[in-house]
This record gives structure tokens, C-alpha cells and sequence, in this order.
């Protein structure tokens, strides 16, 4: 590893990468995933209570207002305490989420090393970053299923089901999760551009005169 090499694609993959596992986060650990309606403490101030797959944020005594997670044990809560369904998409998501932490670092690593076993680098990343992006799709479809437990139907009202809220609304949080999984996959298919701006002949010449650090458009 005697050499640095950044292309504008390179940076661009680090970029897109980077911003998909921050989205990641954002989605694991907010409690917007679901919405409640308003709830005033008086005529001008309303709050939102609100659940998330590892968070929440409701009303306690005397108008208080707390956020923070559920008292879990676990994946060996009880599902009417926390679904099965929410479960398995915690597990996804925490899995996605590792799993692009991983590929952002390795990006890094792609500007001193091209392969590693005779394998392209740029290639096994992208293919992470794209098994990350499935494990939050993932992690988006399971969560609504569980939408029909006692939680959910005591903050959107008793009519709430799979896919349908009540009188809740979507989160932030989701959005968050969507945007991550679109950059992911970009960021998946930026990787070959990556990879072909750093084998570029421009590129070889300045490797092959002895140049430690090349940075190029």
C-alpha cells in the first residue's frame, strides 16, 4: 500500500455510503417510526407521541413528556410487548446497519488496495452495500405487519391493523430508512465507476512515476 489513490467517484461512493449508513442510523435508534395524534397541554402546546423500533416517546403523569427505549429484555420480550414482527425488523435493521458501517470503512481502504485474493474489492462491497439495503427493505415490510398489536392500537386507536394506521401518521424515521436503502443501492452502483476511475490510464501513469498520492477528477 504505497500509494493513496482518490477519483471524484471515489469520493462520491464514500459520500453516498456515508450519508446511507448516517440515514441508517437515524432510522434505528428515533421513536418516529409511528405518529400519534396531538395531544395538547394546553390551548397552544401539543405534543406527538410517538414509537420507533428500539425508542419511544409518550405522555406521563401530570403532562410530562419522556422519550427513550422500551424496557426490553431483549428478542425474549413477550410479543404483546413488543411484536415479533418488530423484532425480526430490529434484527434486520441492526444487521443492514452493520453491515454498511463495515462497507463505509472498507471505501477508505479502496484508495490504497484494488483486490484482495485475486477478488475486485469494489465488487465485494458493492455486493454488501446491496445485501444491507435488502436487510432494511426488509426491516420496512415486517415492521407494519406487527401494526395490529396492543401498542400500536392504544397510540392510533383500536381500528389500527397490518398497513393500516388509524388515526397515526408515518415518521420521519421511515423516510429516514427509505432514502438509506435508495443510497445504499447507489452507492452500490457507484462502485463501478469508482473502480473503473481508479484503474484509468491517467491514473497508472502517475502510480508507475513514483507519485504517493494522486488525486484526480
Amino acid at each position: 500500500m504505497g500509494y493513496v489513490i482518490i477519483t471524484s467517484a471515489s469520493l462520491t461512493w464514500f459520500l453516498c455510503s456515508l450519508v446511507a449508513d448516517m440515514l441508517f442510523a437515524v432510522a434505528l435508534v428515533t421513536p418516529k417510526w409511528l405518529v400519534g395524534p396531538a395531544q395538547g397541554f394546553n390551548s397552544s402546546h401539543y405534543r406527538y407521541s410517538s414509537v420507533g423500533i428500539y425508542t419511544r416517546c409518550k405522555l406521563v403523569n401530570e403532562g410530562g413528556f419522556h422519550c427513550g427505549r422500551f424496557d426490553l429484555d431483549g428478542l425474549a420480550t413477550d410479543s404483546s410487548v413488543y411484536p415479533g414482527e418488530w423484532k425480526a425488523a430490529m434484527f434486520f435493521l441492526s444487521l443492514g446497519f452493520s453491515l454498511l458501517s463495515v462497507t463505509v470503512l472498507l471505501t477508505l481502504l479502496t484508495c490504497c488496495r484494488q483486490s484482495a485474493c485475486g477478488k475486485s474489492i469494489h465488487n465485494m462491497i458493492a455486493c454488501a452495500q446491496v445485501v444491507a439495503g435488502i436487510c432494511v427493505m426488509m426491516a420496512l415490510f415486517l415492521h407494519p405487519i406487527g401494526w395490529r398489536a396492543a401498542r400500536v392500537q392504544r397510540l392510533c386507536g383500536p381500528d389500527a391493523e397490518p398497513f393500516y394506521l388509524a388515526d397515526c401518521t408515518i415518521g420521519v424515521s421511515v423516510y429516514c430508512g427509505i432514502i438509506g436503502v435508495l443510497l445504499a443501492f447507489c452507492a452500490a452502483g457507484i462502485s463501478l465507476k469508482a473502480e473503473a476511475s481508479n484503474m484509468r490510464s491517467r491514473v497508472r501513469r502517475c502510480v508507475e512515476t513514483g507519485r504517493k498520492f494522486v488525486c484526480i477528477p
